[in-house]
């Protein structure tokens, strides 16, 4: 996965978990409407921007394509007609407060304290075990090209000397790290499920920018830095024909210069990524013929019984 790839699905994931719940009726609010960048290296750059300031609407309406947007808002609309159970209402209550609670830190670190000094003589080991796992795993990758192989162990090498210097094993900075994450997410003012299925997908991309910017917060408590990353980043059109463009896209990671390339494509006027587009599409094809299978089973089972 690219660097840019991996920003969005940051984004994406990040308001899949400030939205995991739905609510009644309430006008769908329409995806944010974005200008039209000039060539494919813009239209990244606008992307890597959106990720920087935090603001997913943005990030996302230049990700994905109007019909894909409308897709994912009608489907969110759906899932917020769905009513809820009190038992739903219940769990989401003790996995949010247990981090947003004002004594939530607090408890959360008695738990965590003696765990981090029992396993602070083995991570060493364990870092560098399971650097050696990746790296054998991106060598074996049957789905990589040889580009992409090179590129993560890029990544992955850029990545050691952090892995190598940070103590993960340090209370305070856990300390730091979970505060800002819990800040994130206190500020979203979210505190029940309802809160969240009152949000029409405008809003819950919003709220999600505001989870983000906790969780980057988080990372930063050790020295991770994405908005550093993403400051780094630079696009250029490596070659353009018709309707898809390469892309040189460079960055840093601690300090370390990396670059990759990527492809883009042009869809009614504007750019996407090209691999993007075509995981939705396979993604589609894949629901569709699940359906098309369970369809078949039923109508066989309903066959079966008529003939009983």
């Amino acid at each position: 996965m690219s660097f840019r790839h991996s920003l969005v699905a940051v984004a994406l994931a990040s308001a899949l978990l400030v939205g995991c719940g739905k609510e009644e009726t309430a006008a769908p609010v329409a995806p944010k409407a974005v200008a039209q960048t000039s060539n494919a290296a813009s239209s990244m750059q606008a992307q890597v921007q959106a990720f920087r300031s935090n603001d997913l609407r943005t990030l996302i309406s230049t990700s994905l394509p109007p019909k894909e947007l409308e897709r994912i808002s009608a489907e969110w609309e759906k899932q917020r007609a769905e009513p809820i159970t009190d038992e739903e209402r219940k769990e989401f209550a003790e996995n949010w407060n247990k981090l947003t609670a004002p004594d939530g830190v607090d408890k959360m670190m008695a738990e965590i304290e003696p765990q981090l000094a029992q396993v602070k003589p083995q991570l060493a080991g364990m870092i560098a075990m399971g650097q050696g796992m990746a790296t054998m795993t991106i060598a074996q990758s049957n789905d990589l090209t040889a580009d992409q192989k090179q590129q993560a162990t890029q990544f992955l090498n850029g990545l050691s000397g952090w892995l190598s210097k940070t103590d993960f094993a340090d209370a305070a900075l856990m300390r730091q790290s979970l505060t800002a994450l819990a800040e994130g997410l206190r500020a979203t003012g979210i505190t029940t499920l309802d809160d969240v299925k009152a949000l029409s997908f405008d809003q819950l991309l919003d709220k999600a920018g505001m989870a983000i910017s906790g969780a980057k917060n988080a990372l930063a408590a050790y020295g991770f830095s994405l908005d550093t990353i993403a400051d780094s980043v630079k696009a250029e059109v490596v070659s353009e024909t018709g309707d898809v463009a390469k892309l040189k896209v460079s960055y840093a990671l601690f300090d370390s210069p990396l670059s990759f390339e990527s492809e883009m494509q042009k869809v009614d006027g504007r750019w996407y990524g090209k691999d993007l587009l075509e995981q939705i599409e396979k993604t589609k094809a894949d629901a569709a013929a699940e359906v098309a299978a369970e369809s078949a089973e039923s109508s066989s089972s309903d066959e079966e019984a008529t003939k009983q």
